[in-house]
């Protein structure tokens, strides 16, 4: 995890003096079959209530049904698997916040975006891990896994980083 958030934030100052971004990759979970890098990821739906602030602060015109994530208005997004039930993600959560704080402290946040998906998650299940460990970025909800099977039924946690092609 540690080497994933450095790489990250190299990834935020090198967005923030404009130059090329990086290509980064998550470890890998036994068993997982995530995307090749380059695979366009699919244009999956964001479900789940967020509020008016992110909700903007995602470009979204609204939040009131699924949301396409193609959608999303970043030149970069980086999308976190999580699960409110695995120990790892609760523990890392801390430091995927501290990225987000890293993010508007370099006002990075119109060209990078975090967004997290709940592998089985339910709404309140999402809402209560938010809660829990004050999570700045818009989480959505994956209950009946549609999304996690078109991703690559991937292990939790896991992170895909999306560079929006010119």
């Amino acid at each position: 995890m540690k080497a994933l958030f450095a790489t990250l934030a190299a990834l935020v100052l090198v967005m923030a003096v404009g130059t090329q971004a990086l290509a980064v990759e998550a470890s890998e979970a036994p068993g997982a079959a995530p995307l090749a890098e380059g695979t366009p990821f699919p244009d999956v739906p964001l479900i789940g209530p967020i509020s008016p602030e992110l909700t903007a602060s995602l470009g979204l015109a609204s939040q009131t049904g699924p949301t396409p994530v193609s959608t999303v208005k970043a030149d970069v997004l980086v999308v976190e698997i999580f699960s409110m039930y695995c120990p790892f993600c609760q523990r890392e959560a801390p430091t995927i916040n501290a990225l987000q704080a890293l993010i508007d402290k370099q006002t990075l946040g119109g060209r990078i975006k975090l967004i997290g998906i709940g592998a089985g998650n339910s709404d309140m299940e999402v809402d209560i891990f938010r809660k829990k460990f004050n999570v700045p970025f818009a989480l959505f909800s994956d209950a009946d896994f549609a999304v996690h099977q078109r991703i690559g039924q991937v292990g939790t946690p896991f992170f895909y980083v999306l560079r929006r092609k010119p």
